[in-house]
């Protein structure tokens, strides 16, 4: 059976806790329609409204958290970090939008600034208990670093281990416990990849199942993120 290593995936799922979204309770119209057209996945209708909502009411974080979603999906990163930290402004103990600039540094390869918010969105909702594998993945891809790769890849397996690819980051875990294993240096020949020996299949192979992580929070947007969107292929 070949070993397959979870990665972490792009997905234009959105974070907005309950508590960061007060203006809900008399949201406008507009506002009402955007975050309708945003969970029906039509985002270009969805960005249009969003950016009338903030002419008329800039300080909604959650229509930022929700643009910012949008641009994140268009791997337009700098737009979408600039509008996750206006939202931020706003409520800036917002774990889920800290998630997300973790997202943003990862892709962008700043290991240090990614895990520091993975982190921190962790620290602020110990419930994000999905933040432990993708610090561990940083750590691995970015940072080359087996010791804590495996500290967070064991502490997630610990306290998640319902999730489907638990065996998966079992399996990789000991492989990288392996003494005679060292992870390849940034710009070697040898991919990580080829040097777990996966038997074919590799890290740039998405499994999107691994990101049905729950992150415990109940509000509408959150629980959409997690039990709907990640797992949409046009995500």
């Amino acid at each position: 059976m070949k070993l397959k290593l979870v990665l972490l995936v792009f997905a234009a799922a959105l974070a907005v806790p309950a508590a960061a979204a007060p203006q809900q309770k008399t949201a406008s119209e507009t506002f009402k329609k955007a975050e309708k057209y945003f969970y029906q996945k039509k985002f270009e209708m969805a960005e249009l409204l969003l950016q009338e909502e903030l002419k008329l009411n800039p300080e909604n974080a959650a229509a930022y958290s929700y643009l910012g979603d949008i641009f994140l999906k268009k791997e337009r990163y700098d737009e979408a970090l600039n509008l996750y930290q206006k939202s931020l402004d706003l409520d800036e103990n917002n774990a889920e939008n800290h998630f997300r600039i973790g997202q943003i540094y990862y892709y962008k390869k700043l290991g240090n600034l990614s895990i520091e918010n993975f982190t921190r969105a962790l620290d602020l909702d110990k419930s994000m208990k999905f933040a432990y594998y993708h610090i561990g993945l940083a750590y691995l891809m970015l940072a080359r670093d087996k010791e804590n790769t495996i500290k967070n890849w064991e502490t997630y397996i610990s306290i998640a281990p319902e999730d489907p690819q638990y065996e998966k980051i079992r399996r990789v875990i000991e492989l990288l416990k392996d003494p005679n294993f060292v992870i390849p240096p940034q710009g070697s020949d040898v991919s990580i990849e080829e040097a777990l020996l996966l038997g074919g299949s590799t890290l740039k192979k998405v499994d999107r199942e691994a990101e049905t992580k729950q992150a415990g929070n109940e509000n509408k947007k959150t629980k959409h993120k997690l039990e709907g969107l990640y797992l949409d292929d046009e995500l």
